[in-house]
């Protein structure tokens, strides 16, 4: 009895590492690609020496969402991957019912969803940063402090200062849904 339910615990394992360790991977890389595309450089028009290097953060921030995308799907089609991983281990079906249930349970779903909707955001507003840095090229200078860019029109600096908040802002909230994750 002790071996059979020690090869039934190897093989939950074995399929669970292969569902559950690649959505892992992919949200290592994920979060890999948030943090490059956070750091305040980013957020400091004055760091990009021309327009092409805009359109290369443009490139760089749709390879992101494409990754985010890939994230949502894997989340999305855990139930049956994890299924069929079960299956595959040749784990009795009512049984591989049961093990998949309480793992899709152990799964942090609101967390999960709020990040989802927060990456969704700050692509929507970084993009509008990347926008906004190719529509006024050149209205910037470098300004005193070393992160922040000197505009002489005030409107442009408000714009950009709007922007540039509401990228930061979801990015902090992003942080804090993947330190929720962790826990």
């Amino acid at each position: 009895m002790q071996e059979m339910a020690a090869k039934l615990h190897e093989r939950v394992g074995k399929a669970t590492d292969q569902v559950m360790g690649r959505i892992q991977k992919e949200e290592v890389d994920l979060y890999s690609r948030f943090t490059y595309l956070r750091k305040p450089d980013r957020l400091n028009p004055s760091t990009y020496t021309s327009r092409d290097d805009v359109q290369q953060w443009r490139q760089s921030l749709q390879q992101f969402k494409a990754k985010a995308d890939t994230v949502d799907k894997l989340y999305a089609n855990a139930d049956l991957d994890l299924g069929n991983a079960l299956i595959q281990q040749r784990i009795n079906q009512a049984v591989a019912e049961q093990i998949k249930k309480v793992l899709l349970e152990s799964f942090p779903w609101e967390i999960i969803k709020k990040k989802n909707q927060l990456i969704n955001e700050f692509v929507s507003d970084f993009g509008d940063l990347l926008t906004f840095y190719d529509k006024n090229w050149g209205t910037w200078k470098p300004g005193s402090a070393a992160s922040a860019p000197a505009f002489d029109d005030p409107q442009v600096a408000a714009s950009y200062q709007s922007l540039k908040e509401k990228v930061s802002v979801v990015g902090t909230q992003i942080e804090d849904q993947y330190k929720a994750m962790t826990r």
